[in-house]
C-alpha cells in the first residue's frame, strides 16, 4: 500500500510500507508506470547475515511524513542496525533522490544492496541495463525512456541481469551472499543492483546520496547527472527539502484553529497530494495506487472528469489557481466535438478505457466541468479566463441543454456517478441543472445571452422535484428509467448542487432518513447507497461521509460537521492518507489509497466550515 509520494508534475513517486519505491510515474502522473520492483537489503559483514527489510526477520520499520512537505520517510531498526530512507523529487529537475542514514551499535561493516526491476513503458520486454564504470553510473532504458543511476559516494559495486521472463529469480539473488558479482549489461528483463560497503557508527550517520535521473534521452539524464555531480550532492537533496519548505509557507492555507491535530494533519497532507497528482499539462489522476491490476485488470491512473472537476474546485479553494487552471485546459483539450466529455482519459489526453457502450456517457461527468469553470472565475474573479474557457463551456452547455428526455424534460439516461447504471439519475438531474445555470453566469458575465440555459436549469429543476420526490417514503429516489428507490449517498450531492433549497423541509427528511440508513454502525461513516458491494458489504467512504458532514453544515449543526471531518482524519493512514473506503467491521483502508477524490472533498468541506465560522454563512457552490 502506498504511504508516501512525492512529485514534480512530470515525476511521480510513491513509496510502499516498507519503505520501498512502489511507482514511478513518467511523463505524467499516472503514466507510464515504469517500476516493477525495488528492495533494499543489508549485509552485516561480522555476523555474515544478509536481510532483505522486511517486518519479521528482526527488523522493524516506523514511518512519518518527513518535514512541512510531508516527503516519504521510513526508519528500519533491527539487529542493532538503524537505517533511515528519504525521498525526495526535484522540483524543477526530473531527478529523484534517495538518502540513507546508516548506524550500528556496536559499530562494525555494513553493505547495502539496491535492487530495481523495471518495466519500461509498462512492459518488461526489451529492456536494457548497463553500468558505466567511467562515471560511475548504472542505466535502464527503452526506446524513449532513460533511468540513470549514480551516487555520492559512488557504489562500489553494480551488476545487471535478468528477472521473471526465462523462469528467473531476479538478479537481487546476487546480493544474498553479500558480494555481486555479476555481468555489466543486460537485456530483456533487464535488472539490476547496487553496493555500497560502509563503516557504520553508534553516535553518527553514515549517509549515501543515491541519485537518479530522468529523461526521454541519454543526453538528457547524463545532463542532470552533470547538474549534480558539478552542483554538489547535497545541495540538490537540500534544494528539495527548502522548496517545500518555501511552497508550504507561501501557498499553503492554514486550517481551521477549531480542528484537531490529526485533521489539520490531514488537511496539509490533501493540499500537497492535490498538487502531486496533477501533471504539468493539468491531468489530474484519480488515484496513483496500481493494486487494482490485479483484482480488476486496470487502474485508477485515469483523468475522471468528475473527480477534475471536484479537485480544481478544491484547488481554487486552496489557493493552487494555476493548478486548477491547468486542468480546465486539459479539459477543453479533450473535450469531444458535441461538448460532452468521454468517460475517461489518460493522463496524456488519449481516450481511457472503459466498460459503458457508445455514447461512453456519464452525464454529470460533463456537468461538473462546467461547474468548476465558474468555480474558478469566482476565485479570481479574472473575465479574461471566462473568454478562453468560453468555448467549453458553450460546448458543454449546449450538449446538456439537448441531452433530455423530451416527456419528462430531465436529462437523457446516462451512468451514474458510481459508474454502474444506467438511468436518470437524481444526482446527474441536479448535476445538469447546476451546470446549466453556472453555464449561464459565464454568459451573462461575458455579454453573452444566458436565457436559453437559465430557463433549461429551471426547467430540470421543476421536473427533478416533480418525478424524483416521493411523497410516501419522505425523500428523493436515486434513479428513473428503471426506477430505483434504494438509498444512495449521492443525494446529498444532489442536494449540495441545489435539488432543493436548504430550508426546504424535503432536504432535511432526506439528509435524517440517508444517515439513519447508511451510517455503519460498526466503525461510522457513510455507505455509498443500499447493498453495495464494491469491496465489500456497505464499506462507507469517505466522500459521502463528507457529503453528509456538508450536508449538516448547511443544516445548521456545525458540531455535527466538525465531528464528521474529525472521524475522515481519523480514518487516513498512518502518513494522512485517504482511502476510497474502509471495511466495515476493521476499518481498515479499502480500495484505492490514497484516493484523490477524498483529499480533495476533505479540503473543501474544511473550507467550508472555517469560512461557516468566518463569514456566518457556507458560501454557494
Amino acid at each position: 500500500m502506498i504511504t508516501g509520494l512525492a512529485g514534480n508534475g512530470r515525476v511521480l513517486l510513491t513509496v510502499n510500507e516498507h519503505g520501498d519505491w512502489n511507482e514511478l510515474f513518467y511523463p505524467y502522473p499516472g503514466q507510464f508506470q515504469h517500476l516493477r520492483e525495488q528492495r533494499l537489503g543489508v549485509f552485516d559483514v561480522p555476523a555474515s547475515r544478509f536481510d532483505w527489510l522486511r517486518r519479521g526477520n528482526g527488523y522493524e520499520v516506523t514511518q512519518a511524513p518527513y518535514g512541512t512537505g510531508h516527503l516519504p520517510d521510513s526508519v528500519w531498526t533491527g539487529h542493532g542496525i538503524t537505517l533511515g530512507i528519504r525521498d525526495h523529487v526535484h522540483p524543477n529537475h526530473d531527478l529523484i533522490a534517495r538518502v540513507y542514514r546508516v548506524r550500528a551499535d556496536p559499530a562494525r561493516s555494513i553493505r547495502l544492496f539496491d535492487y530495481h526491476a523495471f518495466q519500461i513503458a509498462e512492459s518488461m520486454y526489451q529492456d536494457t541495463a548497463y553500468v558505466d564504470p567511467t562515471v560511475p553510473s548504472l542505466v535502464h532504458y527503452k526506446r524513449g525512456y532513460f533511468f540513470e543511476f549514480f551516487s555520492d559516494p559512488p557504489y562500489a559495486r553494480a551488476v545487471c541481469g535478468e528477472h521473471t521472463l526465462k523462469g528467473l529469480r531476479g538478479t537481487y539473488v546476487d546480493a544474498e551472499d553479500g558480494r555481486l558479482e555479476g555481468r555489466a549489461v543486460a537485456h530483456g528483463a533487464a535488472d539490476s543492483v547496487m553496493q555500497w560497503d560502509l563503516e557504520a557508527r553508534p553516535d553518527q550517520d553514515t549517509e549515501v546520496r543515491v541519485f537518479m535521473a530522468v529523461g526521454r534521452s541519454l543526453p538528457a539524464v547524463h545532463q542532470v547527472r552533470e547538474y549534480v555531480r558539478n552542483g554538489g550532492y547535497t545541495r540538490f537533496v537540500r534544494e528539495s527539502e527548502r522548496f517545500w519548505e518555501t511552497w508550504v509557507q507561501r501557498r499553503l492555507p492554514h486550517p481551521p484553529e477549531g480542528l484537531g491535530k490529526p485533521a489539520q494533519d490531514v488537511y496539509r497532507s490533501s493540499v500537497l497530494l492535490l498538487r502531486h497528482c496533477t501533471g504539468t499539462n493539468g491531468s489530474v489522476i484519480a488515484s496513483p495506487d496500481t493494486r487494482s491490476l490485479v483484482a480488476a485488470g486496470d487502474t485508477y491512473n485515469y483523468c475522471w472528469w468528475r473527480d477534475g472537476g471536484y479537485v480544481s474546485k478544491a484547488m481554487d479553494e486552496a489557493g493552487l489557481y494555476e493548478n486548477a487552471a491547468r486542468f480546465l485546459e486539459f479539459a477543453r483539450a479533450c473535450q469531444n466535438p458535441d461538448g460532452s466529455f468521454f468517460h475517461r482519459h489518460f493522463p496524456d489526453g488519449a481516450i481511457g478505457s472503459t466498460w459503458h457502450p457508445p455514447p461512453f456517457l456519464q452525464i454529470d461527468q460533463t456537468a461538473t466541468v462546467v461547474a468548476a469553470v465558474w468555480h474558478h472565475f469566482k476565485r479570481g474573479a479574472d473575465p479574461d479566463v471566462l473568454l478562453d474557457l468560453w468555448p467549453l463551456v458553450k460546448g458543454a452547455a449546449t450538449f446538456l441543454e439537448s441531452f433530455r428526455d423530451p416527456a419528462t424534460l430531465l436529462p437523457a439516461p446516462s451512468f451514474d456517478l458510481w459508474e454502474e447504471r444506467m438511468g436518470i439519475h437524481a444526482y446527474s438531474t441536479a448535476a445538469v441543472a447546476h451546470a446549466l445555470e453556472r453555464a449561464a453566469r459565464v454568459a451573462a458575465e461575458i455579454g453573452k445571452d444566458p436565457s436559453a440555459w437559465r430557463r433549461a436549469a429551471d426547467q430540470i429543476r421543476e421536473a427533478a422535484v416533480h418525478h424524483l420526490w416521493d411523497s410516501d417514503r419522505g425523500r428523493f429516489v436515486r434513479s428513473l428509467s428503471p426506477r430505483d428507490d434504494r438509498l444512495d449517498a449521492s443525494l446529498l450531492l444532489a442536494l449540495k448542487l441545489g435539488l432543493v433549497p436548504w430550508d426546504d423541509p424535503r432536504a432535511k427528511q432526506t439528509v435524517d432518513v440517508i444517515e439513519a440508513r447508511l451510517w455503519s454502525p460498526v466503525v461510522g461513516g457513510l455507505a455509498r447507497y443500499e447493498g453495495d458491494l464494491y469491496y465489500g458489504n456497505e464499506n462507507p467512504w469517505i466522500v459521502t461521509t463528507l457529503w453528509l458532514a456538508e450536508a449538516r453544515l448547511r443544516l445548521g449543526d456545525r458540531e455535527r460537521c466538525r465531528e464528521l471531518i474529525e472521524w475522515a482524519a481519523a480514518r487516513a493512514t498512518p502518513t494522512h492518507l485517504l482511502p476510497e473506503q474502509i471495511d466495515r467491521t476493521t476499518g481498515e483502508p479499502k480500495s484505492a489509497t490514497p484516493l484523490t477524490w477524498s483529499h480533495s472533498t476533505f479540503v473543501d468541506v474544511v473550507h467550508k466550515y472555517a469560512e461557516s465560522q468566518s463569514a456566518g454563512r457556507v458560501p454557494d457552490e
